[in-house]
């Protein structure tokens, strides 16, 4: 059985990748995406109802998961612009090519959700996908996962707690927040702790 622990996914962690389908001409199709690891060996992903990706997954069944912090793949996938020479043929559908690490994802169970969040009516599925195939170009393949980089930025900014006021005292608090916020939403227990201590610093003598 291929094991999501071995590339450093952890059980009920979300982790930030590059998911790659096939779009029915036959051409790769890439976009960020949100994978949260269920176990060793299945996935849960959310996609929103419309979406390209959710399109193809619907059409084949299958989906490749691309591990890499290359950013400019994360920002050229996002805006469209990835061209077909960052790819290269896996299992009859594509990965991107220097990728850490990359993994066939085979949908075991896509159900259609409504629920209402900050924006309004989310229309999203849920994806749940078995590991069938894992590659490891990087021994040192590591899953990005927003939480730690939530808690540096809090960091940085409780350094300057002490040199603002004002408007940017104001701008500070909102954006301790929502950064509190995310790393709660999508880290670990370790991460949690942490950014609690941040909070209590933050909020001391206030």
């Amino acid at each position: 059985m291929q094991d999501l622990h071995s590339i450093g996914m952890k059980k009920g962690m979300l982790y930030e990748t590059i998911i790659t389908t096939i779009n029915p001409d036959k051409t790769p199709n890439a976009a960020p995406m949100g994978v949260i690891c269920k176990d060793k060996g299945e996935i849960v992903v959310y996609l929103h109802e419309g979406s390209r990706t959710i399109k193809n997954i619907k059409n084949n069944r299958a989906f490749v998961v691309n591990v890499l912090k290359d950013p400019l793949v994360f920002v050229d996938s996002t805006l469209d612009n990835l061209s077909e020479e960052y790819f290269l043929e896996f299992k009859d559908n594509y990965a991107v090519k220097n990728a850490d690490a990359y993994f066939l994802a085979k949908v075991n169970d896509l159900k259609y959700i409504e629920r209402e969040d900050q924006f309004g009516i989310d229309k999203s599925y849920i994806i749940k996908a078995g590991v069938e195939e894992i590659v490891v170009d990087n021994e040192c393949a590591e899953p990005l996962n927003r939480a730690i980089y939530g808690v540096i930025e809090a960091l940085v900014y409780l350094t300057r707690k002490d040199m603002i006021n004002g408007e940017t005292e104001k701008l500070y608090n909102l954006r301790m927040k929502e950064i509190s916020r995310i790393v709660n939403k999508v880290g670990s227990k370790k991460h949690t702790k942490a950014i609690k201590k941040v909070m209590d610093a933050w909020d001391e003598d206030k």
